[in-house]
């Protein structure tokens, strides 16, 4: 008996939400926490706790009384990181601040496997991908589970899980002709983490102006009951971390962006070293990361870059055709803008695991196969130690690891750039005969 593919596919998938559960169980959740805080500390009256204290660049420090809490009430003093999300989702984590943090994890990791997975399903049906879709799957599935940029996500029970869902949502939705939907899912993803505003300009360009006016209306909306709900002067204080960490170069082992690489290898000699508080374990000795200000002229730099890329893409968006644009342009796009972007981590890359397999599709078995080898072959889990012994020695830098990451993300980017040029030229080709 023969089990039809799209089952064979759901069953992969499934069998994915299991391993997840099962590998983190139960979750570290150092980021999920952070939001957890952030809403107890303004059910209790305090919302001079809920962002971290301005410094002179982002130091990934949290608020002051944020230890001490968890030391006292929960017999914890593992890592701890600031919440750096608006103020909207600090008063949603304020309605369940009663609950118990531990159990919120469990069924958080539950929920975040499940997206995860429910990302590489979305992923092949916004492709629309000839490839089998166990295949397909597999691939995807493989990519997130055997490099940190799906398991961090779901250690952590890090929010980026449910904004590149809904990131591609929106493009599958879009691709499926409900521009309405797609429109909200692309607003709740910027509610969350601002970023994703950028992306509706593709919507503009590649004329899909039903989904650029919902984005507007429900974005608008959601502004709206933020401000309404929290008050401004919490998101005066949100706007200040955000122009902190544009100025700010963050180097650790999962900060992925070519602002850190940067850094590491020509200005080594100016980073900081910033102790995380947490008391030494045996595993991490001296818990901690680097960071630097940028300079004016590497912010204005690195922000033309940006806007480059961005208008180069909006160009391409206008030219290309819908399958162009769900399958090849958005995940470029999508792994590009997190690359240049000023503080981007390891699972921002969720979206270019779960549409990598389509550079097989694209480009052929042996070239799509060696564009996904060579782009995530290095980050794969196994070599981690070699890299943290050789960034042990002063002759290399101090997060190897961060920089061969952000080569091979590199090596994934232009494998969409050469699959977008080569369905160029079929297009053409095709037009001529």
């Amino acid at each position: 008996m023969t089990i039809h593919p799209m089952r064979l596919a759901a069953l992969i998938l499934m069998a994915g939400v299991a391993l997840s559960y099962y590998r983190f169980f139960l979750p570290y959740s150092g980021d999920l926490m952070a939001t957890w805080l952030a809403g107890h500390f303004l059910k209790i009256g305090r919302p001079d706790q809920v962002y971290p204290p301005l410094t002179d660049f982002f130091i990934m420090h949290p608020p002051s009384e944020w230890r001490a809490y968890m030391a006292a009430t929960h017999d914890y003093e593992g890592p701890m990181f600031p919440f750096i999300y608006p103020p909207l989702w600090a008063k949603i984590a304020e309605l369940m601040s009663g609950l118990s943090f531990w159990k919120i994890a469990v069924v958080a990791l539950a929920l975040n496997a499940i997206l995860l997975m429910a990302t590489i399903l979305l992923a092949f049906r916004a492709s629309r991908s000839a490839l089998h879709p166990a295949i397909y799957a597999g691939i995807a599935l493989f990519l997130l589970h055997a490099t940190h940029i799906g398991t961090i996500a779901l250690n952590e029970n890090q929010p980026q899980i449910f904004v590149s869902f809904l990131l591609v949502l929106a493009i599958e939705r879009t691709r499926a002709g409900f521009p309405i939907a797609a429109g909200l899912a692309l607003a709740i993803a910027a509610s969350i983490k601002l970023y994703p505003a950028i992306f509706a300009l593709f919507w503009l360009f590649g004329r899909e102006r039903r989904a650029l006016l919902s984005f507007v209306l429900f974005g608008a909306g959601l502004a709206m009951t933020s401000v309404l709900w929290a008050g401004w002067p919490l998101h005066a204080e949100f706007l200040d971390q955000m122009q902190l960490i544009s100025r700010t170069v963050l180097v650790t082992g999962l900060s992925f962006s070519f602002d850190a690489s940067i850094a590491q290898i020509f200005l080594r000699d100016e980073l900081q070293w910033i102790p995380s508080l947490e008391p030494p374990t045996e595993l991490v000795p001296d818990p901690g990361w680097y960071a630097m200000s940028k300079s004016i002229i590497w912010r204005t730099l690195s922000g033309l870059a940006l806007v480059s890329v961005i208008m180069m893409l909006c160009i391409a968006f206008r030219r290309a055709s819908a399958d162009m644009q769900a399958s090849l342009l958005w995940p470029l796009a999508l792994t590009v803008v997190a690359l240049l972007s000023p503080i981007s981590w390891v699972y921002y890359y969720i979206p270019a695991a779960c549409f990598a397999p389509v550079l097989i599709e694209k480009l052929g078995r042996r070239l799509g196969g060696a564009f996904i080898v060579l782009g995530f072959g290095p980050m794969l889990l196994p070599f981690l130690r070699y890299y943290w012994a050789m960034s042990e020695s002063p002759d290399w830098p101090p997060y190897l690891y961060q920089i061969v990451s952000v080569t091979s993300l590199t090596i994934v980017a232009l494998g969409f750039v050469f699959a977008c040029f080569r369905g160029q030229e079929n297009a053409q080709a095709s037009a001529g005969a």
